[in-house]
């Protein structure tokens, strides 16, 4: 793909989700010299590169849980695999399968586990709300770092998360949530296909369905504080050409500032709990 077809691709993120992630996907691959995780940078030191700050926020959440060595894990929302693969590395478990929509992201999971011949995971095309895929009662872990908000029926999805985990089996959910009298941006949501829920109603499906949380917690300042070190990475980004390497760094800026504004009227949260042994 030349410069310029690449450009008119960039130009394009945000008019769809399917376009966001594309986007995203080709040019943190080009920033970063390899597929990176879609997931928020999460503030742990101010050393930490842009890759580090994504790790960390995946360390936290699974810091959240018993320890998922020898377990059946289960990511819903897995993008391109990065971070299943991250966790099958860093964290043991026995197995783990990743489930994503978009057949795109799937197709890279699937190439970058054969370039790390990763036996223990596999990626599938599923839905989160209606996972065909997975049967029930067979995930030991359930994980779901920053996809929910992308569902049009969380009811279902959460459903989906009861009926999949074995009765004790433990679920961790990322999620960004609306804020009490903020409004909503509604052209940006559509496009995006963003279904925001408040605490209250995740607090109600979860006594609906005996999902028991163990942890509840707004960490909106520390993904902030992980967004704002990106001046530091900036000089990082190091390119061929000098018109590439603008475009790219333009690109990198203007979304990072569209992630900032948007946290300041959400929360990040995240609830990790179990489901009732019967």
């Amino acid at each position: 793909m030349n410069l310029f077809k690449k450009l008119f691709k960039l130009s394009g993120t945000g008019f769809t989700k399917n376009q966001y992630y594309e986007s995203i996907n080709m040019a943190l691959k080009r920033l970063n010299n390899g597929y990176t995780m879609l997931h928020y940078p999460f503030f742990v030191n101010e050393s930490d590169s842009f890759i580090k700050a994504q790790a960390n926020l995946t360390d936290y959440c699974i810091s959240l849980l018993d320890s998922i060595e020898n377990k059946e894990v289960v990511e819903i929302g897995c993008g391109n695999g990065v971070q299943s693969l991250y966790i099958w590395q860093r964290f043991n478990p026995a197995k783990i399968t990743g489930i994503d929509l978009s057949m795109a992201n799937i197709e890279i999971a699937i190439r970058e586990k054969e370039r790390m011949n990763a036996e223990m995971v596999r990626f599938l095309v599923d839905d989160a709300q209606n996972m065909k895929n997975i049967p029930s009662e067979s995930v030991d872990v359930l994980l779901n770092i920053e996809s929910a908000f992308h569902y049009p029926d969380k009811t279902a999805f959460l459903k989906e998360v009861h009926r999949v985990l074995k009765p004790g089996g433990q679920f961790l959910i990322a999620d960004i949530l609306t804020k009490p009298r903020k409004k909503r941006i509604k052209l940006w949501n559509n496009s995006m296909s963003l279904h925001f829920w408040n605490h209250n109603q995740y607090n109600e499906e979860f006594r609906k369905l005996q999902l028991e949380l163990i942890n509840n917690e707004d960490i909106s300042e520390s993904i902030k504080k992980g967004w704002a070190m990106y001046k530091k990475w900036l000089p990082e980004i190091k390119m061929k050409s000098l018109i590439q390497c603008l475009a790219f760094r333009i690109f990198y800026v203007i979304n990072v500032r569209i992630n900032l504004y948007l946290l300041n009227k959400q929360q990040y949260q995240v609830f990790a709990g179990y489901k009732r042994a019967a």
